[in-house]
């Protein structure tokens, strides 16, 4: 058989594999029978052709089926016990009763008395008994001589939680997924491997459970590129990742497949900016994102300098600067952090003598598409939202393009008209919050700093609050140990190790607060001002001697 026959023989199998996944009730011989059309099914080996296709229906046959979502189903009656009470002892019967009543989603214990005009119904939960009350609950039943009676109470799919219908729905032995993450109308599941075939079930239960959801998404790959952001697939709702979280009283706007966002970090969010930060204070956000820390440290009065390597995180950076009104207080950036800290230090042979060059440098190539395409379309990039306002706004254009095909903002790295002063900019506070690898650029602050702007204003070194992770069996020791070995020496002092929150079963998030030790801060760079010195003094003395000879 030549290559093109073979190449049409594979096309046979596949087809034979979609015929079965479409028809599962089709037998093998019936399959076979419909694939006798193809012009090469003859030149092909028939014996090989059908021993594919009993390996793809036996793949098939273990295969789990998802059930499908029936709302209906879910509709019965039941009969509880009830206590016909006096309208004006409603309240105070049901605080009393607390605990023996009704607990269902979406269902009142308390219903009207058909056909008693001065009564209600009190209804008892599912499997209380009359008998089984506490005493004391029977006593008042008596002293009030409330009559016993039964209630049918019509269930539907409301009336249960998502966790119940997950339940009925998923085979014995599967868990049921019970958290997950809300970013704006988006939740983020991280399904595991059991739930695959039931994915898009469970994604549309959570949505029909919580009004305020349009998407849910399920992540499908780990967090691996520098850009922090990993692959999902939307699983249930509209395919529109762009949305809006509010936090400690401020707005954020991004789209979660292209930047990261992580909302159990709002506490620490807080933390940090109330602990810390003063108003008038300058503080560096090494890898801001879209301005978790960046924000409200402005909105606290401190003037920020933020950057983000992402070109997206920059874009929505700058977009949510605006939204909370803080643009007169921060500076963005787009470019690395090493980078930026020498930039902002004005450190010597850095990027600070070459402004114009950086920013008209190619700008950081845009996050892949990180979105798992639906049955039948292309893997989407950004959302359409997102890249319309960015040509709204008039942004600059790169050859990367978002969802509809509306191109990218293509950033300066630097503020327009952005220099630092000479000895650089001095500041209070720098945040690494880049747990993967952010401890990594602590080697940025070694020898980045001169001297002669600290000691003369007689101000302390910043703070660095960095954010890492600590795997077992790793100590805090272990951590602070591996700090002092990308700031190149050691610590005055020890440092702040606060605990963030659990990653995994073996993985915890560490903040790690402390002071730049000078000893690190101004590496090389005071023997250098000495030598300079020297330099600059002989050769004012050979000036000197040179013009005395002249007029001699």
């Amino acid at each position: 058989m030549s290559w093109p026959e073979l190449a049409l023989a594979t096309a046979d199998i596949e087809a034979a594999r979609c015929e079965l996944a479409n028809n599962r009730a089709m037998s093998r011989h019936f399959i076979s029978q419909r694939l006798s059309h193809f012009p090469l099914y003859r030149l092909s080996s028939p014996r090989l052709l059908r021993h594919q296709i009993c390996v793809a229906a036996s793949s098939m046959d273990k295969q789990q089926v998802a059930p499908a979502l029936c709302r209906d189903d879910f509709r019965q009656t039941i009969q509880l016990n009830a206590l016909r009470v006096p309208k004006k002892l409603c309240s105070m019967l049901m605080k009393t009763f607390r605990g023996s009543t009704l607990d269902k989603t979406k269902t009142k214990c308390i219903v009207d008395d058909e056909g008693h005009a001065d009564t209600k119904l009190l209804l008892l939960g599912e499997s209380v008994e009359y008998e089984g009350l506490k005493q004391e609950l029977q006593d008042i039943i008596s002293e009030k001589q409330l009559e016993k009676c039964t209630f049918d109470l019509l269930l539907t799919y409301s009336s249960f939680s998502s966790e119940q219908v997950l339940r009925k729905l998923l085979p014995a032995g599967v868990d049921v997924p019970t958290s997950f993450e809300c970013v704006g109308h988006i939740a983020h599941l991280n399904l595991r491997e059991e739930h695959e075939p039931y994915k898009f079930v469970i994604g549309q239960v959570i949505m029909d459970k919580n009004p305020n959801l349009r998407t849910v998404v399920n992540k499908v790959g780990s967090i691996e590129n520098e850009y922090r952001v990993f692959q999902m697939e939307v699983i249930a709702g509209e395919r529109n990742l762009e949305t809006e979280v509010l936090q400690h009283g401020s707005r954020f706007k991004l789209d979660f497949s292209q930047v990261y966002w992580n909302s159990r970090l709002e506490t620490e969010h807080t933390r940090l900016v109330e602990k810390y930060l003063r108003p008038d204070q300058v503080i560096i956000d090494i890898t801001s994102g879209i301005g978790p820390f960046a924000i409200p440290a402005a909105q606290k009065g401190c003037e920020v300098y933020a950057n983000d390597l992402n070109p997206r995180s920059a874009f929505y950076l700058n977009q949510n600067v605006k939204i909370n009104r803080v643009a007169a207080k921060v500076k963005t950036f787009n470019m690395d952090g090493r980078e930026f800290v020498r930039l902002i230090c004005a450190t010597p042979g850095g990027p600070a003598s070459r402004i114009d060059e950086l920013n008209a440098a190619p700008p950081p190539p845009p996050p892949p598409p990180l979105i798992s395409p639906a049955p039948g379309e292309e893997a989407i990039q950004g959302s359409t939202a997102a890249a319309a306002e960015a040509a709204a706004v008039g942004a600059a254009t790169s050859t990367s393009k978002s969802g509809a095909g509306v191109e990218a903002p293509q950033l300066k790295r630097t503020p327009e008209g952005f220099c630092p002063p000479p000895q650089g900019v001095l500041f209070h506070h720098a945040i690494i919050n880049l747990p993967a690898s952010g401890i990594e650029f602590l080697d940025a602050f070694n020898g980045a700093f001169d001297p002669e702007l600290y000691q003369c204003e007689g101000v302390e070194l910043p703070m660095v609050h960095c954010y890492t992770f600590k795997r077992v069996p790793e100590t805090d020791e272990d951590i602070v140990r591996k700090a002092e070995h990308f700031l190149g020496g050691k610590l005055d002092v020890p440092p702040e190790v606060v605990l963030v929150r659990d990653v995994a079963p073996n993985k915890v998030m560490l903040c790690v607060s402390f002071r730049v030790p000078e000893s690190i801060a101004f590496n090389g760079r005071q023997g250098a001002k000495a030598r300079q010195a020297g330099e600059d003094s002989s050769a004012a003395d050979t000036d000197s001697s040179a013009l005395k000879r002249q007029k001699t």
